[in-house]
């Protein structure tokens, strides 16, 4: 009997702009989370018998000591539920369902960056070992640090993204052209419906009476009194010159 398996999958272009920024955030979860695997799985690897007595009573791992294969299983768990979330988040922002989904996507991402920040904090005790403080377990600590530090920076920028509607911000645009046409509908209001003159509620005083000031009379042209006039004098009539009768005889 032929059994024959495949899987074949197809990447579209994303016409819309918050999905492309979501899908690049997720893959970039993706992508980080990689890295955690591979250094978990190089780090387990290495663990030797004296490897759970040394982390015993660590941050972030069990007081017990515990097998090489259950030291490490809870952050397997974490890392599984991180890739997983991402994954599902990505699809469901390419096939266009993120507006129905969107609790349930940003639930889960809030959920698997919390667990790996804790996962963080715990590789980041680790550190004081001993066996982690040089050699190749030196580096892969670091390594899965790394990966854990850059898989929680991506979640918390999926989760803004995610959670961001974008047509919530779109009345915004709408209001704008609001207050451009307001006045001239005002104008409409006020011409077809005048107010009433508001009635005085009590009667205006009258105004004080300005005094008048009282006409000066007028000075009378006095005419002075016309003197008589003379009467003409009389002709004075000289009198006549009377010759001398005598006459003087020169001897």
């Amino acid at each position: 009997m032929d059994v024959s398996c495949g899987i074949s999958f197809s990447i579209r272009r994303v016409s819309d702009s918050h999905a492309r920024n979501v899908l690049w955030a997720l893959g970039g979860t993706l992508a980080a989370t990689v890295i955690i695997f591979a250094s978990l799985g190089s780090i387990q690897n290495q663990c030797r018998s004296q490897d759970p007595s040394l982390l015993a009573g660590i941050t972030g791992f069990s007081g017990a000591v515990l097998g090489c294969k259950k030291l490490y299983r809870y952050y397997w768990f974490i890392t599984v539920l991180s890739f997983l979330t991402a994954a599902y988040g990505a699809w469901t922002t390419a096939r266009g369902f993120l507006a129905s989904s969107r609790g349930a996507v940003l639930g889960l991402i809030v959920i698997a960056n919390l667990l790996t920040i804790n996962m963080t904090d715990a590789f980041l005790s680790i550190v004081d070992v001993p066996k982690f403080q040089d050699g190749p377990a030196r580096d892969r600590s670091r390594t899965m640090i790394a990966g854990c530090i850059i898989t929680a920076f991506f979640q918390a920028v999926s989760i803004i993204l995610v959670g961001l509607e974008p047509n919530a911000v779109a009345p915004c645009d709408t209001l704008e052209a609001v207050p451009k046409s307001a006045p001239e509908t005002t104008l409409v209001e006020l011409a077809s419906a005048p107010q009433p003159v508001p009635q005085p509620t009590a009667a205006p005083e009258a105004p004080a009476p300005v005094p008048v000031a009282e006409p000066v009379p007028a000075a009378a042209d006095v005419e002075a009194p016309v003197a008589p006039a003379e009467a003409p004098a009389d002709p004075v009539v000289a009198a006549p010159e009377t010759e001398s009768a005598v006459a003087v005889e020169v001897q």
